[in-house]
């Protein structure tokens, strides 16, 4: 992945494990990291006897990286960077993630462990889709157009937006709700860990218009 192309949290591992490749800590400066980069060309280039290819080859990669981000400059006090100032974006959600979602919901239904006995079922109120997801690092927030009902809720969620996966993953949440209309439901930690791989925090939006997703990227 090019340098341009990483978020900002890929950016910070980036530079951890390019520090951690030349031996250093995350407080080395830019004259330790041109130091230990000179140390390791010397001993491990594959001229030097007893030359380390694969040793050289992840130095040599590490310190281009860090070289890149400024890194190395002479006098540099710390090579600690910066924390990168994380921008908020919106995505809307392709087609396919949407049918996606509401076949699921569909399917959730026709497998309930009450199916045979619609009686001893809890009403479902109302089904919800997501059209667009909000990210600012890794804390998720969906948009769902359709406002929230009194009593059981459903919502299909795509789950696997940060992670690397080809084929989306997409799970069903329940709750309940004492009011209906816009509002904003916040996805327990426990849940947030297993079912949304990456994600720090999710929270969903209901009733949420261009205006609500306009008002998101404009925070950041």
């Amino acid at each position: 992945m090019s340098v341009l192309a990483m978020e900002p949290v890929e950016k910070i591992n980036a530079r951890a494990d390019a520090l951690e490749a030349l031996g250093l800590d995350q407080n080395a400066g830019s004259d330790d990291i041109r130091d230990a980069w000179r140390h390791i060309a010397f001993h491990a280039h594959p001229d030097h006897r007893n030359g380390d290819c694969t040793h050289f080859a992840r130095a040599k990669e590490a310190y281009d990286f860090l070289r890149r981000e400024g890194l190395t400059v002479k006098g540099r006090a710390t090579g600690m960077p910066r924390r990168p100032k994380l921008r908020k974006r919106v995505i809307e959600l392709e087609s396919a993630d949407i049918d996606a979602c509401r076949v699921l919901l569909n399917t959730a239904l026709a497998h309930s462990p009450d199916c045979a006995n619609p009686e001893s079922q809890t009403s479902i109120e109302a089904d919800h889709v997501p059209e667009a997801v909000g990210f600012y690092g890794r804390h998720l927030t969906y948009f769902v157009p359709t406002p929230v009902c009194e009593g059981s809720n459903r919502v299909a969620l795509p789950t696997s937006v940060l992670a690397s996966a080809r084929r989306t993953e997409t799970e069903v949440l329940s709750f309940q709700s004492n009011d209906a209309g816009a509002g904003e439901v916040v996805v327990p930690d426990t849940i947030t860990e297993r079912k949304f791989p990456g994600a720090k925090s999710v929270r969903i939006k209901f009733d949420a218009d261009q205006q609500m997703r306009d008002d998101f990227w404009l925070a950041g």
